[in-house]
């Protein structure tokens, strides 16, 4: 299962903005939604995996797209289609089952502006499918958490079984520590 737990491409199907991956962290299933397909992020990580020498095939996002390929992908999980292809056809049916709905994706979450919206759509879904114990994931450089748009969706998030990933880096380990 190792390979798996390590591929987290954002494209599945034709989809713009969501992708369902296998998650080391969640162990499962993991619904991810990706609110910078323009690539835009406000961190340069050295280890980061988003190749920016290369454009951007979509640059906008389209909340009407998203919630349907997010209703797509969770009635994929539902009806089982969902496991048919790798990678997370190497998922055995106890493994199997959407564990969250992350916000994670090419960039930073919290800097697109319509971030409220976004959690409220990946909210509706969450209650629309019955995902009781799933929760939703903001994976996150937390840089912008203070703005007062994003602490509305992020009450929004807490309201629906919310939960923050956010990053904690340093330069040295001296200074991680200190």
């Amino acid at each position: 299962m190792g390979p798996a737990w390590r591929r987290h491409e954002r494209k599945w199907m034709d989809n713009r903005y969501v992708y369902p991956v296998v998650s080391r962290r969640s162990r499962g299933v993991s619904i991810g939604i990706n609110l910078n397909p323009d690539k835009g992020c406000n961190f340069h990580c050295i280890y980061c995996q988003v190749d920016r020498t290369v454009p951007p095939e979509v640059r906008e996002v389209d909340l009407g797209v998203l919630s349907s390929e997010l209703d797509a992908a969770l009635s994929a999980e539902r009806d089982g289609s969902l496991y048919a292809r790798p990678p997370l056809d190497i998922l055995l049916p106890g493994e199997r089952g959407v564990r969250d709905i992350a916000f994670s994706g090419n960039g930073e979450p919290t800097t697109y502006p319509r971030f409220e919206e976004a959690v409220r759509i990946a909210a509706a879904a969450r209650l629309r499918f019955g995902l009781d114990s799933a929760r939703l994931v903001l994976l996150t450089n937390a840089v912008y958490l203070d703005k007062p748009g994003v602490r509305s969706a992020l009450r929004l998030l807490d309201e629906n079984n919310g939960e923050i990933w956010a990053k904690l880096d340093a330069g040295t380990e001296p200074y991680f520590g200190g």
